[in-house]
């Protein structure tokens, strides 16, 4: 049976209402990505702005927001950074910054090399990497995690520009910082890292790893410890120090434990060693500086005896008190405070 007319216009009301709605959609997401695009480079005109009253200089050529219609961002052909009355000055290539218009609290940034850093007080560095990639993520307080990664950093020095020197390689680094509740969760990542510079003691690649958590510290990724002292940072805090993992070749040491700073900035705690092979961190440390050598070898052939076994490893426990150090009843000696 022919469908009625009255059917068919239903059907058709039915394609209208649908096609009306899809371009009401579209046209309300176009106005708001594009208000909300006008938002963003009003903001970070005023940031930059702000940062040139307060004596900084930030450059940022052929700026445009982009991301039209589920991406939201702001790219720049280059980046610079000149302040502290020109003691510090900052280059380096194509940025880009992006929020996708459903996770508006999550950025993730891009940074074209090199990073050319000139100081007052140094030499020019050049830092250069194959993926430098940073991302940000905001909740109700602000900052609430921020990630870093870099793929085959090299850092050198910048001059002489036709024979640039690199200093220290690596294959890759990572850093995470999160906030959990009051307190402050670090950890870096490096691996393959090896010492170029001409001259240098051939060692094997190094891979470093820490992971800490900072009592009362979530308020730094809002900026509130900028302008304090390492003492003024620390001072009564207690660090829980999970890992800090060192390792070249065959040979490894890890340190964990728990420690603070008092108000004198000297520190107080307990820590665990565990070291694998000593005698290869021995002949690396006299490689490094052999006016150490002999004292490196004496203290590697003593680990066995301050420590105990575990796992094929040696176990040595390390007291802090007031910043004298001890291996169980071994003075070892003084740390210089924080200052």
């Amino acid at each position: 049976m022919a469908p009625s007319s009255d059917s068919r216009r239903r059907t058709r009301r039915a394609y209208l209402g649908v096609v009306a709605t899809v371009v009401l959609l579209a046209a309300g997401l176009s106005g708001a990505w594009y208000y909300l695009a006008g938002q963003l480079d009003a903001r970070v005109t005023r940031a930059i702005a702000v940062a040139r009253a307060n004596g900084t200089d930030i450059e940022c050529p052929n700026r445009e927001v982009f991301g039209f219609p589920f991406r939201l961002g702001i790219r720049c052909d280059a980046v610079s950074l000149d302040g502290d009355g020109s003691r510090m000055r900052a280059t380096a290539g194509a940025f880009r910054s992006a929020a996708q218009i459903y996770q508006p609290n999550k950025v993730v940034a891009e940074l074209d090399g090199p990073l050319i850093v000139d100081t007052a007080d140094a030499p020019p560095l050049d830092l250069r990497w194959g993926l430098a990639q940073a991302s940000a993520t905001f909740w109700t307080q602000g900052l609430d995690h921020f990630a870093f990664v870099a793929n085959s950093p090299v850092v050198a020095l910048a001059e002489p520009a036709a024979a640039r020197q690199p200093l220290v390689e690596a294959a890759s680094t990572e850093t995470h910082a999160r906030r959990r509740g009051d307190d402050l969760d670090l950890a870096l990542t490096v691996r393959g890292a090896k010492i170029v510079a001409p001259g240098a003691p051939s060692f094997p690649s190094i891979d470093t790893a820490s992971d800490l958590t900072i009592g009362g510290a979530a308020d730094w990724l809002t900026g509130r410890a900028r302008g304090q002292s390492p003492r003024q940072m620390m001072s009564g805090r207690e660090v829980t120090l999970r890992s800090l993992l060192v390792k070249a070749g065959s040979a490894s040491a890890e340190l964990s434990g728990q420690f603070s700073f008092g108000a004198d900035g000297r520190l107080s705690g307990d820590f665990k060693l565990m070291v694998d092979r000593p005698e290869e961190i021995a002949a690396l440390i006299g490689q490094a500086a052999p006016q150490f050598a002999s004292i490196a070898k004496t203290v590697a052939s003593a680990v066995p005896f301050i420590g105990r076994p575990r796992g094929g490893k040696t176990v040595i426990d390390i007291a802090a008190r007031d910043g004298m150090l001890s291996a169980g009843i071994v003075p070892i000696g003084p740390l210089p405070p924080l200052r």
